[in-house]
């Protein structure tokens, strides 16, 4: 019998996964067969569960087994020859290993309709910190995936580059019958450039203000839904006694307002400036050096400084410290992304009745003439120029993005379905968060469009650092950033 052997120089994560290699070419372990559970394996082995993870998960990425939620994991089999023995292999690279089940779906959906086409599928996970990285590596050394996820702001980028190809170029019809009358306008536009259609988004989130339901009903405040309202509930709970009462910390609110957040300080500060009329591009031009944006910035600078209702912390914070302080109730109000909502609940160790009982959240407020509004962001899927079967990754794609397996996903993770149909197939009481907070992308705005956004992006978060710490006048900060990105992008001023 099969021991694992801990003295080896071999993992043993390594010594389980050829263990079950060999079952399965010795016909021991067939087609379909259900594998023994990670607890089965580790009582089997007298090893942890963290080995037993890792064997399973690089199998499923490999396409050796697929996972069933519930149901368990199962041997796959594609690993047979198809008629003809053509059995085409998928390269797919992804940030995390959540998403790979809709993958492994898809290609196992694939293959029972097509038994004489099967695919074989190989994932990498690369890590979210790294993945812009290993694909510009990949696509250098010219062994680019197939396909990948990519954040949505990098898909101007990348296209501008050459990386990819219009998904137009591959199926046309799928394109306008499907792509264009599901998913959300917002969508359409984020994932195209030089009118074409590059990417495919797979989920959405948005920007929000969290606010603590159940001590805004007790002190009798309204959610705010315009600037001056959000003012006076951060004052209300920047009172002494409202804070003992609740235990908060010394500030009633916070939000990411610092170069170090990275991304989140643009993803969730950018619709303060729409919600005052600005902008930072329009009609070919950079029009950030405008009153409405300084009187963003002057807002978010003033929360700090003048109400003293947000921590100075907030021009030199982590991304995800607001959220955290919001959690562990030191804060009444943050500025946040619906993508928190599985965070917050962990970190507070809340249920679900209990989460929908305390907290409350709301489009960012409107500014002076403005309205309510939110970013609409997430992670698409893209195909590379260089990949060997561009037909059949959409073909995997639309599978892996079609209403079932993106129900699935989007329930299973909270994140949004960019799909309308899918949107309307929520259950308003099972799914009530997803629901409420999907009728925030009505008014969303997706980031700007241009193959220069990282530079941009990293020129805004200098900008209101900069102003939020005091290191610059309101108005210099704002001039000097759309002199810099005006410089980036070689678009006029104006």
């Amino acid at each position: 019998m099969f021991k694992i052997d801990k003295d080896l120089p071999i993992p043993i994560y390594y010594q389980l996964k050829k263990f079950i290699i060999e079952k399965i070419e010795k016909g021991d372990f067939k087609p379909g067969d259900r594998i023994p559970t990670e607890q089965e394996l580790c009582q089997m082995f007298g090893i942890s569960r963290t080995p037993v993870r890792q064997a399973l998960t690089e199998l499923a990425y490999e396409g050796i087994l697929y996972r069933r939620p519930g149901r368990g994991t199962f041997v796959s089999d594609h690993l047979l020859s198809s008629p003809g023995g053509n059995v085409r292999t998928i390269k797919a690279m992804i940030p995390e290993g959540k998403w790979a089940p809709p993958i492994e779906a898809a290609v196992r959906t694939w293959n029972e309709k097509n038994p004489g086409r099967k695919v074989k599928h190989e994932i990498v996970v690369t890590g979210h910190s790294q993945l812009r990285f290993k694909i510009a590596a990949a696509v250098a050394a010219g062994k680019a995936p197939d396909f990948s996820l990519v954040d949505s702001v990098w898909v101007a980028e990348f296209a501008e580059a050459g990386f990819l190809i219009p998904l137009d170029e591959i199926d046309p019809e799928w394109v306008e019958n499907d792509y264009k009358r599901d998913f959300l306008p917002v969508f359409v536009e984020a994932n195209s450039y030089g009118g074409k259609l590059y990417a495919i988004h797979a989920q959405t989130d948005v920007a929000l203000l969290w606010y603590r339901r159940d001590w805004f009903n007790a002190e009798g405040i309204s959610p705010p839904t315009t600037w001056e309202e959000l003012i006076q509930a951060a004052r209300h709970f920047q009172q002494d006694h409202i804070r003992r009462k609740y235990g908060m910390g010394d500030h009633a609110m916070a939000f990411p307002a610092s170069l170090k957040a990275g991304e989140t300080t643009s993803y969730l500060l950018l619709p303060f400036i729409w919600s005052a009329r600005g902008d930072v591009f329009a009609d070919g031009r950079v029009v950030l050096n405008s009153e409405a944006v300084c009187r963003a910035v002057r807002l978010l600078r003033d929360l700090v400084h003048k109400y003293k209702v947000a921590s100075p912390k907030v021009a030199s914070c982590e991304w995800d410290w607001p959220m955290k302080l919001f959690a562990s109730g030191k804060v009444a109000i943050s500025v946040g992304g619906s993508y928190e909502s599985g965070m917050i609940k962990e970190l507070a160790v809340w249920d679900e009745q209990t989460f929908r009982e305390r907290v409350g959240f709301v489009p960012i407020p409107a500014g002076p003439g403005g309205e309510q509004t939110t970013t609409a962001g997430g992670m698409t899927y893209a195909i590379y120029r260089q990949s060997k079967h561009p037909d059949l990754a959409l073909e995997i794609l639309k599978i892996a993005t079609g209403p079932e397996l993106m129900r699935d996903f989007c329930v299973a993770t909270g994140h949004h379905p960019p799909r309308l149909s899918v949107a309307r197939s929520l259950d308003a009481e099972e799914n009530w968060f997803l629901v409420k907070t999907q009728e925030m992308l009505s008014n969303a705005r997706v980031r700007p469009i241009t193959p220069d956004y990282p530079k941009v992006s990293e020129q805004l978060r200098a900008m209101i650092e900069n102003a939020v710490a005091r290191r610059m006048r309101v108005e210099q900060a704002v001039q000097k950033a759309a002199e810099i990105i005006s410089a980036i992008t070689g678009l006029p001023e104006g």
